[in-house]
């Protein structure tokens, strides 16, 4: 390797590890650098992320212990190193090294008295069946001072590409490592790895406002700027870890790396691909929102089929809907499905209000929407049916449109925090509606139960009503009027 400092192991380790075919292991892309350049941007990375030498971050002490039981192996450590030491930063059974012995309690090494220096120098797993075989790793303190015989290790890579260190397994006695074990080892890594930059994610504090008037100087758009953050955040953070493990599953299922799957591994691995398929769909919202413009594009009058463009929006929230035991429905009015509109605008509306007040709406609740025509404008209507609270809105959404008023910029001391998060959508979807020249509001009382209302002009009033090609009503969409 390009730059190496280390001695070199015989050429029997490395081809020990390529002789698994088939399989991708974590990689850093610094591998033409000098182990300087590296150890630089690796000093870099775990200051970034805050990784303390005297920490035990949860989520790796968890991949540690995943891994040792999984293989049926004594130790399992976590290790994160710097130019000169390599740091336990979570471990796994090295009581059985002895109670007391000096490694459990400094949950340190010197770099070149470990095994994790291998990992670093030739940024690819090591697998030793036996460490006595090889002259050059049975002079280190791993297994002369504390008789360490087997040991299989991967990098900890981060999101960025970086190796910060390594998730190794460890015995005593000589022992073989599989294929199916190495792939569920660098699993582990990349679930541990993942599970760990998005608990460090910094979460940066907006102040409140020092005086009332304070958020008026702030313009519309930054305000919305600062929604769309937030909802791009949450959104994100949510989907890092189930991605990570869903993807990792994924592969190992389909490799059928475990033998012939039967029928109960079979529908395993269809739950997983539904799965799979449900996290893209919401990388797709995130890409949709495009936090990186600047400005907001301008609208695009284009026909627009609000039946097929509702049913698919609530076909990407049904999965969501469906672990509350909530029911997403569409309903239209006769001949009333074709519109010219901004059709990217009219879907994150469609989909941020339904996505809002799915989160507080409660268990087995039908969340309805209807389509009809007022005027020359759209007209959707949205409401919660409930079994037991019977038909309106949940209070929490009333309560953020009524802070919200008519219009967005009618309550400058309204911002992103007087808001729950899981209502953000509300507000982005109020300033939505305006700039189509629209709004959004809430219609009826406690008698008659409450609804928003969301009203959208036509962008050209002479061809609303142009010839669109007819589709069929997918499943779950209901053709009706307003009941």
């Amino acid at each position: 390797m390009s730059g190496s400092v280390f001695p070199t192991l015989s050429k029997n380790v490395p081809e020990k590890v390529g002789s698994m075919p088939g399989y991708t292991w974590p990689c850093c892309p610094l591998g033409g650098l000098p182990w300087q350049e590296r150890q630089r941007r690796r000093s870099q990375a775990i200051a970034a992320l805050g990784v303390d030498g005297q920490s035990s971050p949860p989520a790796w002490e968890e991949a540690a212990q995943l891994a040792a039981r999984f293989l049926g192996i004594p130790m399992a450590v976590v290790t994160v190193a710097d130019s000169h030491t390599e740091y336990f930063q979570a471990a796994y059974g090295l009581s059985s090294l002895g109670i007391g012995n000096p490694l459990s309690q400094q949950r340190q090494l010197p770099l070149d008295g470990g095994l994790g220096l291998y990992v670093l120098d030739s940024e690819q797993p090591l697998i030793l069946a036996d460490t006595t075989d090889n002259p050059v790793v049975s002079q280190s303190v791993l297994v002369n001072t504390y008789g360490i015989r087997a040991y299989c290790g991967v990098p900890l890579v981060t999101s960025q590409g970086t190796c910060l260190g390594t998730l190794a397994v460890m015995d005593r006695h000589p022992r073989s490592f599989t294929e199916q074990e190495l792939g569920f080892l660098a699993m582990a890594a990349r679930w541990g790895m993942s599970e760990y930059e998005r608990q460090a994610a910094p979460v940066e504090p907006t102040a409140a406002p020092a005086l009332g008037s304070a958020m008026a100087l702030l313009s519309l758009e930054t305000l919305i700027d600062r929604v769309r953050l937030n909802l791009v955040s949450k959104l994100t953070q949510d989907l890092r870890s189930p991605l990570t493990t869903v993807l990792g599953m994924a592969t190992m299922l389909s490799r059928e790396i475990y033998g012939p799957l039967t029928p109960k591994q079979r529908e395993y691995t269809d739950i997983v691909h539904r799965s799979s398929q449900t996290l893209m769909t919401l990388v797709d919202e995130i890409i949709d929102l495009s936090p990186v413009e600047t400005t907001l594009p301008d609208l695009v009058p284009t026909p627009v089929d609000i039946e097929v463009l509702g049913q698919q929006v609530l076909t990407t929230l049904n999965p969501l809907a469906e672990a509350s035991a909530q029911t997403l429905m569409l309903t239209l009015e006769p001949n009333e499905n074709h519109w010219i509109l901004d059709q990217r605008t009219v879907k994150q509306i469609l989909y941020h209000l339904v996505f809002s007040i799915m989160q507080v709406a409660g268990d087995n609740s039908t969340l309805r929407v209807h389509a009809c025509r007022r005027g020359q404008a759209l007209s959707l209507g949205l409401w919660v049916s409930n079994p037991w609270l019977g038909e309106g809105l949940p209070q929490e959404v009333i309560t953020t449109f009524h802070r919200l008023g008519p219009a967005v910029g009618a309550a400058p001391g309204t911002s992103s925090t007087d808001i729950p998060r899981p209502l953000l959508g509300l507000l982005l979807s109020q300033h939505l509606a305006q700039r189509h020249g629209g709004n959004i509001k809430v219609q009826g009382n406690a008698d008659s139960s409450y609804r928003l209302l969301v009203l959208l002009p036509v962008m050209d009033a002479a061809t609303a009503r142009a010839e669109a090609s007819q589709g069929q009503p997918e499943v779950g969409v209901h053709r009706s009027t307003w009941p």
